[in-house]
């Protein structure tokens, strides 16, 4: 196992795709935070009071709906290169050769590019919060901001994991970053419209199908408050606590794919 978690902690800080990604979800969540901080106030969203103002710059928008959770693409991209490379370069059955336990492997590409990923969401959230300071007026971090900081980096974690996970799936790259990229930006929304106009036009409940999206629902779990959306219609939609065991399942359906393909495949 240290010999897996050697290897991947070489081949993830000695490629310039890691630093590309990081630097790009770091800088546009920056950016992000930067242009709420200055351009809006409090006042503007009547729902929000100051200390919900302060969460939605440090999550860089995430806490608030409408605008989509920038970094996890980022982190997802590389997820599926963590994998993808293997496969693209050809590297994989060198490193199979080398590391033959094919568990530990996946084990350690999981441990070290959790923990970049948590590195690089804990400088978004920190300097979020110097834009904060230093842009805001009066600008409040109350104890309601927890769950949804929490939250913010678990969306980004899980979107790393589904990207490696689909890598692992399809032995493709660009194949896993296209499904793991399309899926929560494009056919969700899709799917969220769709079913929650067929609900409210019906009144027949196909509308509470929306709450089984997963990305949808680990998004929805960021806002705060829960409410702020003001989600309305003829369905009901889960509390925080389903939304986020609705995304994590999603997640680990994905990531169990990946892994029962890479253990049982030849390489």
């Amino acid at each position: 196992m240290t010999g897996a978690l050697k290897y991947e902690w070489v081949r993830i800080r000695t490629i310039a795709s890691s630093y590309w990604m990081s630097g790009l979800a770091i800088g546009l969540s920056v950016g992000i935070a930067l242009l709420i901080a200055l351009f809006s106030s409090a006042d503007d969203v009547a729902e929000l009071n100051i200390g919900q103002f302060t969460s939605w710059v440090v999550t860089a928008g995430a806490s608030f709906a409408g605008i989509p959770v920038l970094a996890a693409a980022f982190f997802a991209t590389m997820g599926a290169m963590a994998m993808g490379h293997e496969y693209r370069y050809g590297t994989n059955k060198a490193t199979l050769t080398a590391l033959p336990d094919r568990v530990a492997v996946y084990v350690a590409k999981v441990v070290v590019l959790v923990s970049w990923v948590t590195a690089a969401v804990a400088t978004i959230l920190l300097l979020d919060l110097a834009v904060a300071w230093l842009f805001m007026r009066d600008p409040e971090l109350s104890s309601e901001a927890v769950r949804p900081i929490i939250n913010y980096w678990g969306y980004c974690v899980g979107f790393a994991l589904a990207g490696l996970g689909l890598a692992a799936f399809f032995r493709n790259q660009t194949g896993a970053i296209v499904a793991v990229l399309v899926w929560p930006y494009v056919i969700e929304p899709i799917l969220y419209v769709v079913l929650g106009t067929i609900g409210e036009a019906s009144n027949a409940g196909i509308g509470k199908l929306t709450n089984l999206l997963p990305s949808s629902a680990g998004r929805r779990s960021i806002f705060d408050p829960y409410e702020l959306a003001g989600f309305a219609g003829a369905f009901d939609v889960w509390g925080v606590g389903a939304s986020t065991l609705v995304f994590w399942v999603g997640i680990a359906i994905v990531t169990a794919a990946g892994v029962a393909s890479f253990i049982t495949r030849d390489a």
